[in-house]
This record gives structure tokens, sequence and C-alpha cells, in this order.
């Protein structure tokens, strides 16, 4: 019999795992996809020149200290997100104009960048109020919430940007509760929106976000890990745990950790049932349409005419995108992140018709004309991941939990039930939906059952 059984080898199971092991628990972890890290995924570029981060790629070393502790002890190299030169705003398919990076859009008109300051402002303040989130705010949309601060047209406009380039999903689809309390998690609305090192897209891996996968797998140790072992049943008796696999395999220990998102609890089964007030909190959380489209050059052309690459569009297809170039290995690329709305009609199409739109969105944000023979339309690679389409993810990046559901019922969202311990992004009180929070819901996680079976309490990295 194991101490613990382990559920999902995304960051959160693997650090949940790392984490028991250091207190002296016998740790076993299973992962139904076959290979590690869950919503992180870096795949090899064909030419050589480098990765494509299809998941989680960004991070803060100052800001997030266990993703930097991780970093500094095994010398995982970085790229600081390019921030010279010009951004561009798409107004409309086409309509678009340019403004120096950092700055409010400049073609806007002094009301209406005094509104968005104003809305800006007022939720940068709420989120840096201590406290659990409030239940009024969390019977409101985000986009009444703001409407009835007065915002305007453009305003309106633009939170609905962040709210899809955040999470996936409209303004009017999840509480300002929510959306206030993420930001309270993550130093501010001001620090997630940020590029800088004031904020939480500082930094990429070099050798892409799956290398500290690997360093945290090998902390675990492979013979630790079994992939491409999907769970049939979990079943919580007084005494201990029993895992059965669809490959039939059975594994028996005294806590169960399970780091899947809530949105996919339901899926299990799981004997007895979970109490029905989690079951009607986590059957209604949803997960975003996060999609990713990568698009792969020669050379980052962009640069010749003042570009930094970043853009944002209120039009869409692609309603953000950045330069996520790594020139020390000749890897030039943009990423377009086509989520939202947006995203679900997008991910409709075939893969060839999907890369097609994104081409020809860059040419004109990039006012590349519509002539084949500028270097946007000739890019050396091309991937594009839609992780409602991952059997084992079924969106990104954290579950979001139903309008007056995080308040309702707050007193048992990722609390242990008998066993089971719960842990992952969503739960996290720190940089949650990022990497950091992914390590911080799996430590406090295995914190819990280090304590629960009488260990030798928190570990340390």
């Amino acid at each position: 019999m194991f101490d613990v059984v382990v559920v999902g080898a995304g960051f959160s199971g693997l650090q949940a795992a790392i984490t028991a092991q250091q207190a002296g628990l016998s740790v076993v972890v299973l992962e139904a996809r076959d290979r590690i890290g869950g919503k992180i995924w870096s795949v090899p570029l064909a030419s050589g020149r480098g990765y494509a981060d299809l998941g989680g790629a960004w991070v803060n070393v100052n800001l997030q200290k266990r993703v930097g502790a991780y970093m500094k002890k095994f010398s995982l190299k970085t790229v600081e997100q390019r921030l010279e030169g010009r951004a561009v705003m798409q107004e409309a398919a086409d309509e678009r104009f340019e403004f120096p990076f950092g700055v409010t859009p400049s073609d806007w008109t002094d009301e209406e960048k005094e509104n968005l300051a104003k809305i800006r402002d007022h939720i940068q303040a709420e989120s840096l109020k201590p406290g659990p989130p409030r239940v009024e705010d969390d019977n409101v949309s985000l986009e009444q919430y703001i409407r009835n601060l007065g915002a305007g047209p453009k305003t309106i406009k633009m939170v609905n940007l962040w709210a899809r380039v955040m999470h996936g999903v409209e303004s009017s689809e999840y509480s300002a509760a929510w959306f206030i309390d993420y930001c309270r998690c993550n130093h501010g609305l001001l620090a997630i929106r940020a590029d800088d090192s004031s904020g939480g897209q500082h930094l990429r891996f070099r050798d892409g976000s799956q290398s500290l996968a690997n360093v945290l797998a090998s902390l675990v140790g492979p013979s630790n890990i079994y992939l491409s072992s999907p769970i049939a049943t979990i079943e919580d008796l007084s005494t201990h745990t029993i895992v059965t696999t669809t490959t039939g395999k059975t594994f028996t220990a005294r806590k169960c950790i399970i780091s899947i998102p809530s949105t996919m609890y339901k899926e299990l089964n799981i004997q007895p049932p979970l109490p029905p007030r989690v079951q009607e909190i986590t059957n209604a959380t949803v997960l975003g349409d996060y999609n990713k489209a990568i698009v792969c050059y020669d050379r980052p052309w962009w640069r010749d005419s003042g570009f930094n690459g970043y853009f944002a569009s209120f039009s869409g297809p692609v309603i953000l995108g950045r330069d996520t170039s790594v020139d020390e290995v000749r890897h030039y690329s943009l990423t377009c992140f086509v989520n939202g709305k947006e995203g679900r009609e997008w991910s409709k199409l075939i893969p060839h018709e999907r890369r097609a739109e994104v081409i020809k969105q860059l040419a004109k944000v990039f006012n590349a004309g519509d002539k084949n023979d500028h270097e946007v339309y000739k890019p050396i690679e091309v991937f594009d991941q839609v992780w409602q389409h991952e059997r084992y993810s079924r969106g990104a990046l954290a579950p979001i939990t139903a309008l007056g559901h995080m308040t309702q019922f707050a007193d048992v969202y990722g609390k242990p039930v008998g066993n089971l311990h719960f842990v992952g992004t969503e739960y996290s009180k720190e940089w949650r939906g990022y990497m950091e929070g992914a390590l911080c819901s799996g430590e406090v996680g295995a914190t819990e059952v280090v304590k629960a079976l009488g260990g030798r309490g928190r570990a340390s990295l």
C-alpha cells in the first residue's frame, strides 16, 4: 500500500507528489495522457530551432517564488518578453492603428481614455483589498459590474478583451467576484496584464515550459509515474483508497490526491459519490475556450517595420498576439491567442482553414497587404492547439465557477472529502491560472495530506 496516490501528472500533481515524498511518504502518480505536464506542453520544431509552447508559457521569477526556486536550482534558461517597438490595436477587421506599447491606445479620445482608466483603477483597487470575494459581486456578471460603474462602449469592449485573453470567456459569462479574486491572487489586475518585470508575462523558458515539467518529473522519479493510465474508478474506504485504471491496474493508498480540473470530476467514477454540494459547484464549473496558433518564420520580419509583435483585436479571430521568438536558437514566432466567443467559432474549422484565418489576420494587423509575396504568408511551421478538443483538459486555464457559486460554496470548494484531497491551479491563493498557482496548490494539498497522516510537516524546495 502506498501512502498517497496522485491522479494527474500536471504541475499540481507533480508538486503534490514531490512535497509528499519530501515528508517521507510513498507516492505513485497516475496520468491518463502519454506525457507529463498537463496544460504545459512544449513541442519541438521540425527545423530543430527550439520549441513551441502550446500551453502555459510565461513566468516571473521575482514574483513567483516556487518557479523561481526551481529555475535557480536547475539553471533553467529564460528569454525576456520582447517589448521594444510599436504595438497594434485592431478595432475592426479593416480598422487598425499603431501605438507605443504599454500605454492606452492613442487613437482613443481623452474621454474614452479617462473612462477606461477609471474602470481599470477601480478593479485594480478592489483586487488589492484583502479578504474573501463579496457575495453581491459574485451574483453579477463582470460586464454588468462595469456597466454599473459607468463603463462606456470602448471600455466595455476592452474589459471583454481582458476576459477573453485571461480566461477564454466573455465578460457576460462569469462573475465580477471571480474576476476580481483572480486578480487578487495574482498581485492585482495590472500585474496580470503587464509584460515587464512587474507582471506575469515577463519571461519564457528558452527550451519550452516542458523543461520545468521534466525537472518536476525527475524529482518524483520516472518509476513512480504511470503514463497512459486513465482512471476507471476511485473508491474511498474508511482507512484507504483504491484507484483502478482502465488498463486494469489497481493502486491502494491511504490518501488520494486528485489533480484534474474540477469540471471533469463528474467524469470520474468516485465511490461513494462526492457530497451533493461539492457536486453542485464542480458540475457547474466551466473551462474557457483558450486556443493558440503559433506561426514560425525564418526571420522576424515584423521588426523591420518597428513592430514588437504585440497586437490586440476586438474583431478576431485572434484576440491577442505576442512575439515569442528565441533569437539565440533562430526561433522566430508570433503566438496568437484565439479565445472566447471568437475561439469557439474558429475551433470548428478544419486545421488548414484555422491556420489560413490566422495568417490572413496577421497580414492585416501588420499592414502586409494581400499579395502572397510578403513574408507573412511564408511561415516555415505553424502549430495550433484547441484545448477544448484535448480529451483530458477540455479547455483552459482554470475552471470558472457559476454565477453566485464562488461565495455560496466556499466552505466545500476544493476542501478534502474523506480520504480524497483536491489540488489544481483553480484552488490556489497565489498566481491562480499560472504555473506558480499549480505548484502552490500541489504543495498546499500535499501538506494537508502529510498532516492528516501524521507526517513530518511541510516540505521545502
